[in-house]
């Protein structure tokens, strides 16, 4: 999923509680000692994908659901215990939802739905708490081995059957007592299969 576009629709579509104070991060452990913005602030953070098995019996299908969270940092100062830090938080989910619930991060990407939250940490400064979305994506054929495999075989140009029907049958050879068919072909078809 691409990070940056998140970033960028939470820049646009949350002015009033972040002012565009929004980044992407590889990763939480370093956040507190690297990150400088000025609180409120939201990182949005890749998280694992998990994937549900392959469903098709005769191409390529699986679900793939790709994770990401805003941790959002809040300040602490006020209130050491996080009381006042805590209540800030839900303001900001609401305003989260708003800026990504139901939309579609990409061409190939679901609607984001919310999958929960967590206070993450805290400190006599700020106070984090994380907020988890997901989307779904498909992986489908085109995304495979097979697909490149099937680019290199030739052009499907003729299609040549060869009939062998049960009856009439040689019983010259047949083994005694069983029926067609017999190895004689009875009918043959050549197709020309347009380009």
């Amino acid at each position: 999923m691409d990070i940056a576009a998140i970033v960028t629709a939470l820049k646009a579509r949350t002015t009033a509680t972040f002012a565009s104070r929004i980044a992407g991060a590889a990763e939480y452990k370093r956040l507190p000692e690297t990150a400088n913005l000025v609180m409120p602030a939201a990182y949005v953070i890749p998280l694992d994908d998990n994937a549900e098995p392959q469903s098709s019996e005769n191409g390529y299908s699986q679900i793939v659901r790709d994770s990401f969270m805003v941790i959002v940092a809040v300040s602490n100062t006020a209130d050491e215990r996080g009381q006042a830090g805590y209540t800030s938080v839900a303001a900001i989910r609401a305003t989260l939802w708003a800026a990504l619930l139901a939309w579609n991060p990409s061409a190939t990407h679901g609607p984001i739905q919310y999958e929960g939250g967590a206070l993450l940490d805290m400190d006599r400064a700020r106070l984090y708490y994380q907020f988890e979305f997901s989307a779904a994506t498909e992986i489908v054929e085109a995304d495979t081995w097979q697909a490149t495999a099937n680019a290199a075989l030739g052009a499907f140009e003729t299609l040549h059957i060869d009939v062998d029907t049960i009856d009439p049958f040689d019983p010259n050879r047949v083994a005694a007592g069983e029926r067609g068919p017999d190895g004689t072909i009875d009918a043959a078809l050549t197709l020309s299969i347009p380009q």
